[in-house]
């Protein structure tokens, strides 16, 4: 399967926009998100919209939840504390309810499991930001590829040393990095394509309009200084 993987959109609908636009220019057979639709964006009801009409698979992320209740507002600094609180006040019934249908993991059966953050014990919230970490991963599960997200980092590790690209017979931890805040010192929107059947995986970046998201901050009572913050530009 031709398969698009998302992540970590954090309520940037301009950068959500142009990387739907190239998935579906891709030709994907499905496209999963692997959580945090919300927080650190001015459009969380507006993208949410975009992956309930779209049927889109998804797991539960961490700010997800500081909506849904399942996350502390307390563990979230500012201003994204600030903007969560605003979300929670504004987002629509149909949203909310949509956030409290998420599990915390999805797969296809056999083949790849998702996650945002480790699929060990992921009420948790671990970051996956080693290649340590990754291969402890995979020791524990049955899947050969493990997709997550939560660092907004695009990174492929493989179960052993050495092996630098996805091709069959190997197991991975992918994350395909953030659509709505990239933290590599690339600015631009990241997601994924991993076609699942011939063990062939693609990154792609995309510019978007970052001043189009900075603007809509001032619509919503925040400053375009604290917009850069929760941009982490």
């Amino acid at each position: 399967m031709k398969l698009g993987i998302i992540s970590d959109i954090h309520a940037n609908l301009p950068a959500l926009k142009v990387c739907l636009k190239k998935l579906d220019e891709l030709n994907v057979e499905k496209i999963i998100c692997l959580g945090d639709m919300v927080g650190y964006g001015p459009y969380p009801n507006e993208c949410c919209d975009i992956i309930r009409d779209r049927n889109i698979p998804t797991v539960l992320g961490n700010h997800d939840g500081a909506i849904t209740g399942a996350v502390p507002l307390r563990t979230f600094r500012e201003p994204n504390h600030s903007l969560l609180k605003w979300t929670h006040k504004i987002i629509t019934p149909e949203n909310k309810a949509f956030l409290n249908s998420l599990n915390l993991t999805l797969t296809d059966g056999e083949n790849w499991l998702a996650t945002h953050s480790s699929p060990i014990d992921p009420t948790r919230w671990v970051y996956l930001d080693s290649a340590t970490a990754c291969r402890e991963v995979l020791k524990k599960v049955e899947q050969d590829i493990i997709f997550v997200g939560h660092t907004h980092k695009p990174a492929v590790i493989a179960e052993k040393f050495g092996v630098l690209s996805v091709k069959p017979g190997q197991r991975y931890v992918i994350n395909p990095g953030s659509i709505g805040q990239s933290r590599d010192s690339d600015h631009r929107a990241s997601f994924s394509v991993m076609d699942t059947n011939e063990f062939k995986y693609e990154n792609f970046r995309l510019d978007y309009s970052v001043q189009e998201t900075l603007d809509h901050y001032m619509t919503i009572g925040f400053s375009e200084k604290q917009g850069k913050i929760m941009l982490g530009i």
